[in-house]
């Protein structure tokens, strides 16, 4: 029997799934005085020196050398640091929605240029997704609109994931370590620039032990999820990538009601169910597409 999801949907989903848990790092290390900013930073200097022999080193790794890539490396880099920051700026499961609005931004980019085909049930996932976005920030205004500098960076972490993935998907015969290069080479860049703004970054933290091990840590499964996560979007369309990468929602969803501290009440978890249902609506389909 062949496996439900392919290799590449498999990669983006199980990375994506990580990626739902990447607050709990983030937000106890800020509880002990290390910013986001700081933490980010870290990340991306180890990311860059466990990548610097394999760019130097391997062949293929070597397109990261262009200003094509850099750009990609930009959005998708800059992606990374604009949720790493809003996860701490808003609340995790607002964070976590407003950069689900990225599925949103790549099935109109690749209906727009890819000229790809709007399936009912692609249709009616974003219909549910968007539904359930209304439903999460509405509030009392009823406008799903972001309320503060931590929902701003979630929403254009989005925006910016969706651009990136678009090119990553179009320069498919690059090799996927030299998208996770770019990755990180473009984060660097950007966190480098905002850690230089003491509005953002805040004081520079005290080195401890314990802080240094879970950066090298998160470090370490950061890079082998951008190495999933870019293999993948290689060889999956945008709007598809960017639904399956929905398991960080059931993760972290699931994970921040349990361990965040935050409201989850009966508004969340409609709005939830929705964007979740949205997810379901895509993927499953496939499900039944690889079966024998």
């Amino acid at each position: 029997m062949r496996p439900r999801l392919t290799g590449p949907e498999a990669a983006i989903a199980v990375s994506g799934a990580l990626w739902g848990l990447y607050w709990i790092p983030v937000r106890d290390l800020e509880a002990r005085g290390v910013g986001a900013v700081w933490t980010t930073l870290g990340l991306f200097v180890v990311a860059l020196a466990l990548f610097a022999p394999i760019l130097v080193r391997h062949p293929p790794a070597r397109a990261v050398f262009t200003p094509r890539m850099f750009v990609t490396g930009l959005l998708t880099g800059g992606s990374f640091v604009l949720y790493s920051v809003s996860i701490v700026l808003t609340e995790v499961v607002t964070a976590i929605l407003l950069f689900y609005l990225s599925p949103v931004w790549a099935t109109v980019l690749g209906r727009v240029l890819l000229a790809e085909r709007l399936t009912g049930s692609r249709l009616t996932a974003l219909a549910l997704g968007l539904g359930g976005l209304w439903v999460v920030l509405g509030g009392e205004s009823g406008l799903p609109l972001p309320r503060n500098p931590g929902d701003w960076c979630a929403l254009t972490a989005g925006v910016t994931w969706a651009l990136g993935s678009l090119r990553v998907h179009q320069d498919a015969a690059i090799a996927p370590i030299a998208h996770a290069g770019s990755l990180f080479i473009g984060g660097m860049v950007v966190i480098a620039i905002i850690s230089l703004l003491p509005v953002m970054a805040g004081p520079a933290p005290v080195v401890t032990i314990r802080g240094a091990a879970i950066v090298l840590i998160v470090a370490v499964f950061s890079v082998a999820s951008a190495w999933g996560i870019l293999w993948g979007v290689r060889l999956v369309s945008p709007g598809r990538a960017g639904l399956l990468l929905m398991m960080e929602v059931i993760t972290g969803l699931a994970s921040a009601a349990a361990l965040a501290g935050e409201p989850f009440g009966t508004t969340r978890i409609i709005g939830s169910m929705l964007i979740v249902g949205a997810a379901l609506v895509e993927v499953l389909p496939a499900a039944g597409r690889h079966r024998t």
